[in-house]
């Protein structure tokens, strides 16, 4: 079985937001990076899951062309029944992404959505990804998709969570208290429920 993992950006609504952001942009080269989840899944998984991760032009501006021809040179690797997990903003893409492309929803078994936004914030901005008007595929399809929240987001507020809600009812929903923005090392509760996936073939 194979997982595709797609992460997390911070989304500037144009250039000028994005030369903004540098500008402002504190650096500490010698910071100790922290360790989060997306960076040990597919030691998480084991080695009977494939973790394919799909690599980021540019993470911090979220220009919907550039990551389409990156993200469809991976798909000749994709296999069957995959499992898509899209954290934070990259689900806006898939949105904008099947509407363009309907049949490709065939191609998936889950997509999981971890701290999925749908509306702007202060941290990050939708820019051409217009959410609430893209939601067609998914109201036809909302077997396929299961969303992870956290109330205590610091990213994506949980109203925003509640709004996706009244859109779109039917969808699996896995709500937290503290998970914040899911950044930290362990994150157990979406290793079980790919791992279960499989059981589930």
């Amino acid at each position: 079985m194979q997982t595709v993992l797609l992460r997390w950006w911070t989304a500037k609504e144009n250039y000028k937001n994005y030369y903004d952001f540098l500008e402002k942009y504190e650096i500490e080269p010698y910071k100790e990076k922290k360790i989060k989840w997306s960076d040990v899944l597919q030691e998480d998984l084991g080695n009977n899951i494939e973790v394919l991760e799909i690599e980021r032009p540019n993470k911090d501006f979220a220009d919907y062309k550039a990551w389409k021809i990156m993200f469809e040179k991976y798909i000749p690797y994709f296999k069957d029944d995959i499992v898509f997990v899209w954290h934070s903003l990259w689900w806006t893409f898939i949105l904008k992404y099947l509407e363009e492309n309907p049949d490709f929803i065939e191609k998936f078994k889950k997509i999981i959505l971890v701290a999925p936004g749908i509306d702007d914030s202060e941290e990050e901005v939708l820019w051409t990804f217009n959410v609430k008007d893209n939601l067609k595929n998914l109201e036809k399809n909302q077997n396929k998709f299961i969303v992870f929240a956290s109330k205590d987001d610091f990213i994506v507020n949980y109203s925003e969570i509640e709004t996706l809600q009244k859109y779109l009812p039917n969808l699996t929903y896995k709500v937290f208290e503290n998970k914040g923005h899911f950044l930290d090392r362990k994150f157990p509760e979406l290793v079980e429920e790919i791992k279960n996936l499989i059981i589930k073939k």
